[in-house]
């Protein structure tokens, strides 16, 4: 059995497939009848069913909320920002592309990237906060 199969008894059927992880069962909702059908239509092929729907199961993620400034250039702009910065200044300045890597992954859309020192910068976090990253 495959997505596909599943999805078309779904369909026919009239019912929803839903794989519990905490309980490891499969779960069917729809009217006794239907539901009953498609338990009969799977039988032979629970295992494979419970393994698609557990790859059906889209991983759930916590909402966010992040506040980006009017103000602050979106991060793109804040890296060539800093290429200009330290290209001016000489060689010492100059970090390898992945110290550059590794120094912008600190930095979320919406901070704020205030240039330091060779290697360095802090960040200005919406909320205010400094953080250096080096």
């Amino acid at each position: 059995m495959d997505l596909q199969e599943l999805e078309l008894i779904e369909s026919s059927e009239g019912v929803a497939f839903a794989f519990k992880p905490e309980t490891k069962t499969i779960a069917v909702k729809g009217k006794p009848a239907a539901v009953d059908r498609a338990l009969d239509r799977i039988r032979g092929y629970r295992d494979e069913v419970a393994e698609l729907l557990r790859a059906r199961l889209a991983p759930e993620q916590e909402e966010i909320e992040r506040e980006i400034g009017f103000e602050v250039p979106s991060l793109a702009v804040q890296r060539e920002n800093y290429r200009a910065w330290f290209a001016a200044r000489g060689a010492y300045f100059t970090p390898t592309e992945e110290e550059l890597d590794r120094m912008f992954e600190a930095v979320d859309e919406g901070d704020e990237v205030l240039f330091d020192f060779a290697h360095s910068f802090t960040v200005r976090k919406p909320s205010g906060l400094l953080l250096s990253s080096a």
